[in-house]
């Protein structure tokens, strides 16, 4: 069984305990009703991070959620004595190519950083109106609806 002290060795993201003077923070949400007491809430860098946050978890048995803007309605940003995979400190990021007219983005990028990167490179966005919706979830679900028409 990994435990905590094996975990922080080897991450290289932040990792928040219900100990952390930040941890309120760390399992806040958009509506307080999803916020859940997860034991661990684990800001990946990486790859490598997320693969050791869900080796901790399998090892300890903890319920995993992923959290990308903490916008979500239903709880499953949050785990009630789990793990959470939060992406939003360290993957919220947008990088525009202005020549190709793309944007790469982080695991963790919010509408609202996507839109003020391509402002500046005169560019506009084309879904989406609430800026604090996560952009990866925004994607998927924009996709799901027209696939589904």
């Amino acid at each position: 069984m990994s435990t905590l002290v094996t975990l922080k060795q080897s991450f290289k993201g932040d990792i928040v305990t219900p100990e952390d003077t930040d941890y309120t923070k760390a399992i806040a949400r958009w509506s307080s009703y999803t916020e859940r007491r997860a034991r661990v809430v684990a800001f990946v860098k990486d790859a490598d991070d997320v693969t050791l946050a869900l080796k901790y978890a399998r090892d300890n048995d903890l319920q995993v959620a992923i959290r990308c803007g903490g916008h979500s309605t239903s709880d499953s940003s949050s785990a009630e004595d789990g793990l959470v995979i939060d992406l939003s400190r360290h993957l919220n990021y947008a990088v525009v190519d202005p020549e190709k007219r793309t944007v790469r983005v982080g695991g963790g990028t919010l509408w609202g950083t996507v839109e003020k990167e391509a402002i500046q490179h005169g560019l506009a966005t084309v879904a989406g109106s609430n800026n604090l919706v996560c952009f990866v979830h925004l994607q998927l679900v924009c996709h799901a609806v027209l696939t589904m028409v």
